[in-house]
C-alpha cells in the first residue's frame, strides 16, 4: 500500500473576541499584574479538573482563518471529547474543513479521516497528558481543548502567565460564571468559570498575538461528568479499504477546528 506523508494541525491558538462582562471590576491594566480573585478562580478550576477521572466535553467552536491579503473569515465546528484518565481518549472533530476522529488507547494514537477513509497511527506515551505533549512536539498537532484535558491529568499550566484580571460575573448557558482574562507571551485568553461547587470552564476565547491580524478562537463547553462508556470507543479498527498513511514531521500549519 502506498504510504504518503500527513501533517494535521488542529490548533486552538486562535479565538473570537468577546465584550467584557457588564459587571466589570478590576479591569486588567497595561501593566503586568496578577489579580487575587481572578487567580483564585483559575486555581479552583484547575484543582477541580484534577479530580475528574472520566468526562465528556461537547464544544461548539468558531475560529478565524486567514485568507488572501490577511482577510479573516470565520469557520465553525463541533468537538466531542471523551476522556478516561489516565490513558484513554476519543475525540470527534466535525468542522467546515475537517471531519476527524482521534483515538488513544494508552499505547497508540490514531487520526482517522472520516469519509475520506484514511488513517495514521503512531506509538504514544502511556498517559493522556504525555501523549498530547508528544503529539505536539513530534508532529505539530495541537489538540483542541488540550489545556483543560491536561489540567485534568494533573499538569500545572498556569505558571507562564504574566497577567490575570477579574472582569466580574456573566451567565453562560444560564450558569453564573467568573469571567477571567489571562495574558501569556503569545496569546491572550478569557475563560468563564462556573461559580458553584463544580468550577468547570464554560466558555473560552483565545487571541493569537503573534500574527498581525490577531486571529481568534471561541468555544462554549458542555460537560458530562458521568458519561456512559463503551470500551471499544478507545480502540481503532480500520474500516474496509481504509488507506494507512504516515504522519509528517512537525511543521507549523493551522486548520479550522
Amino acid at each position: 500500500m502506498r504510504r504518503v506523508a500527513l501533517v494535521l494541525s488542529l490548533s486552538i491558538a486562535t479565538a473570537m473576541a468577546q465584550p467584557a462582562s457588564t459587571q466589570q471590576r478590576n479591569k486588567p491594566s497595561t501593566k503586568d499584574e496578577i489579580d487575587f480573585e481572578a487567580m483564585a478562580a483559575l486555581t479552583r478550576m484547575s484543582d477541580y479538573l484534577k479530580t475528574l477521572k472520566t468526562f465528556r466535553i461537547h464544544s461548539e467552536v468558531s475560529q478565524d482563518e486567514i485568507v488572501d491579503t490577511n482577510m479573516k473569515v470565520q469557520k465553525n465546528g463541533t468537538t466531542d471529547i471523551l476522556v478516561q484518565m489516565p490513558d484513554r481518549l476519543h475525540a470527534h472533530l466535525d468542522s467546515d474543513d475537517h471531519d476527524l476522529e482521534f483515538i488513544y488507547d494508552g499505547k497508540t494514537f490514531t487520526l482517522f479521516g472520516v469519509g475520506q477513509n484514511f488513517y495514521a497511527s503512531s506509538p504514544a506515551p502511556p498517559t493522556v497528558p504525555r501523549m498530547l505533549n508528544a503529539v505536539r512536539a513530534k508532529y505539530g498537532i495541537v489538540f483542541p481543548l488540550a489545556d483543560f484535558v491536561q489540567m485534568a491529568g494533573d499538569e500545572n499550566l498556569l505558571q507562564e502567565v504574566t497577567m490575570v484580571g477579574y472582569l466580574g460575573t456573566s451567565r453562560i448557558d444560564g450558569v453564573e460564571c467568573d469571567h477571567v482574562a489571562v495574558r501569556q507571551a503569545e496569546v491572550d485568553w478569557q475563560v468563564w468559570i462556573e461559580k458553584d461547587e463544580t468550577p468547570l470552564p464554560r466558555k473560552l476565547v483565545i487571541t493569537t498575538k503573534t500574527e498581525p491580524t490577531q486571529p481568534q478562537f471561541m468555544t462554549r463547553l458542555r460537560w458530562d461528568l458521568s458519561p456512559t462508556i463503551d470500551d471499544n470507543v478507545f480502540n481503532f479498527t480500520p474500516p474496509q479499504d481504509a488507506v494507512r498513511i504516515r504522519f509528517g514531521r512537525k511543521r507549523e500549519k493551522r486548520a479550522t477546528p
